[in-house]
């Protein structure tokens, strides 16, 4: 039996994960996908989602426990805070928010609660992440100790207000809004997770998206560094954030 693959799609909001993620799927088999937004996205616009759509058959008592883990109980503590309610049940294998009140919370929240149990049946899958909490490294190791070969797809835009005003151009066609703020201090926090999400990866591929189109510009694997650039062409959040590490 082949191992078990995990892939994360990471980067600050606004970075290309996505563009980076559909490249990558049409190429290569990417195993059971979750995007936190899209199921946030789902659960507004139809009220439920079929869990068997992640190759999963999951039940209510399911739910309860994840519901007292802490990752599950930290994200409650902050809907809550930010005066968001959790309105969702699971039934017959299927998550049902018949108000359709849905929010970023609830779509992390149930993201999370997928990936626990995709871990726990060895299904391959792949996520995306904005990776700004150390709580997605905790993550990655828990799959490593299940087994899993652990891959991370990395990109990043050198000025966050870069960011910012892609965010922007999605949000004018149709795509999810995330405030200035949330971005500016999200994309710090993404840079200073980076490292530590690297010497827990089995390879790491990096990409650069400041210009036109996204570049890879550098691989990791057993703590060795390959450039696939010309270093004069270096963006500086990689070096800053990766390059002085091997250096």
């Amino acid at each position: 039996m082949s191992q078990a693959r995990l892939r994360i799609f990471a980067g600050p909001n606004g970075s290309g994960k996505s563009t980076l993620f559909d490249s990558f799927s049409k190429k290569y088999n990417s195993g059971v996908f979750l995007n936190a937004d899209l199921i946030e996205k789902e659960l507004a616009n139809n009220g439920y989602i079929d869990l068997s759509e992640f190759n999963l058959n999951l039940t209510q008592n399911d739910l309860n426990k994840f519901l007292t883990t802490e990752r599950a109980i930290s994200l409650m503590k902050k809907s809550l805070e930010d005066n968001h309610k959790m309105d969702f049940s699971l039934k017959e294998n299927v998550i049902v928010d018949a108000k359709k009140e849905t929010h970023s919370y609830e779509g992390a929240l149930i993201s999370a609660f997928l990936r626990h149990h995709l871990q726990e049946s060895k299904i391959d899958f792949c996520f995306e992440t904005v990776m700004s909490h150390p709580s997605k490294i905790e993550e990655i190791r828990e799959a490593k100790q299940k087994g899993y070969k652990t891959y991370l797809y990395f990109i990043c835009i050198d000025d966050p207000e870069v960011n910012v005003s892609r965010v922007e151009n999605r949000v004018i066609k149709g795509g999810h809004n995330v405030s200035p703020e949330k971005i500016s201090s999200r994309y710090f926090n993404t840079l200073n997770n980076l490292m530590p999400m690297i010497e827990n990866v089995d390879k790491c591929y990096l990409f650069d998206n400041s210009s036109e189109e996204y570049k890879l510009i550098a691989k990791i694997a057993e703590n060795k560094l390959s450039l696939e650039i010309d270093p004069s062409e270096l963006p500086n959040w990689f070096i800053e954030y990766v390059l002085k590490y091997y250096i």
